[in-house]
């Protein structure tokens, strides 16, 4: 049976223009604490669509932000840190510490937040490890961007003067239609993490690339180190199918353009479906509430007929390219 319908909200962006990976983090964490979405409705942290946002300082300076979903029966928690300088986090494998990058990384059954580069950072075991998310600060990203649902979020930072953005996603985005206890967490969900990586900014063609592919995102994984990746914890575990550092990756691939549309005109909304690709390629799931759909620039509504469907999550911040919409 379906799991219930996630309403996306767009929380905003922030910019940071000249504060590095320390000023991402401080803007990632003003969106998280904001009273007001983008569209001037009211946001209350913990209710609705509205995670609840903390963050970790060391001698003034942050080093990590992390989430709680308002719907969470699992104790899930989301982290995203990093450093300028030397750090010593848990990594997850293939990946190695990189500084001056955000790191991101998932929890189940979480307790007390202790810190970032702690082998437990919520006290209890269960946490995933850390994944690059997004090249190093060195390329000048400038502005952050958030989406927010009941039990998923998207993270996205970019660079105004060329377009290219750097993009995390986390929690119960995958509905594996099935409550079978090999299949799916207790809660009938799975739970997901993914980023770009640190060797390329996501490619504005994300959608038609296979998971194996540098620049990919939503879903889409590689075991290559340092790239982008995607992996679900298998159920009632801290491991990702098939093994610590093991990715998911889309079933099928898009070639899409602006003016991919329906015969009557209409925007596509196209369910992506999730696999296993190490080990056999099963079947995992499919994408809850968003979907991929003809090329638009990110951070914009998708509206029809003066009503807003969802929100874009897009490759390219001026550019139409691939993206998916997050429905509301």
């Amino acid at each position: 049976m379906a799991l219930p319908d996630l309403n996306w909200r767009f929380v905003g962006t922030r910019a940071f223009v000249g504060e590095g990976l320390v000023g991402a983090l401080n803007a990632t964490y003003d969106l998280g604490i904001a009273t007001v979405y983008a569209d001037g409705t009211a946001r209350v942290p913990g209710t609705g669509s509205a995670w609840t946002w903390a963050r970790e300082q060391s001698a003034g300076t942050t080093v990590a932000v992390y989430g709680n979903p308002p719907t969470n029966t699992l104790g899930f928690r989301y982290i995203i840190g990093g450093t300028v300088g030397a750090s010593a986090p848990t990594m997850l494998t293939p990946d190695a510490f990189l500084a001056n990058c955000i790191l991101y990384g998932m929890q189940r059954n979480a307790g007390a937040y202790t810190t970032w580069t702690s082998a437990t950072p919520f006290t209890n075991a269960g946490f995933s490890g850390y994944w690059h998310g997004t090249r190093t600060f060195a390329t000048l990203m400038d502005s952050v961007a958030l989406w927010e649902s009941q039990e998923g979020c998207a993270i996205q930072w970019g660079v105004s003067s060329t377009s290219a953005t750097s993009t995390v996603g986390f929690g119960a985005l995958i509905d594996p239609l099935s409550v079978a206890a090999t299949n799916a967490e207790s809660d009938g969900r799975l739970y997901m993490m993914f980023g770009s990586g640190s060797s390329s900014a996501t490619s504005t063609t994300w959608a038609s690339l296979t998971g194996g592919s540098s620049g990919g995102t939503w879903g889409g994984g590689s075991a290559s180190v340092n790239v982008n990746h995607a992996g679900v914890f298998a159920p009632g575990t801290a491991v990702m199918y098939g093994g610590a550092g093991n990715n998911c990756s889309r079933l099928g691939t898009f070639t899409q353009s602006a003016g991919f549309n329906s015969t009557n005109g209409a925007t596509p909304l196209i369910n992506v479906v999730i696999q296993q690709n190490v080990t056999g390629s099963f079947f995992l799931g499919q994408s809850r509430q968003w979907y991929i759909t003809e090329n638009q620039v990110s951070r914009v509504a998708l509206n029809l007929g003066g009503t807003t469907l969802g929100w874009i999550c897009g490759a390219s911040l001026n550019v139409p390219a691939n993206c998916v919409v997050l429905t509301f």
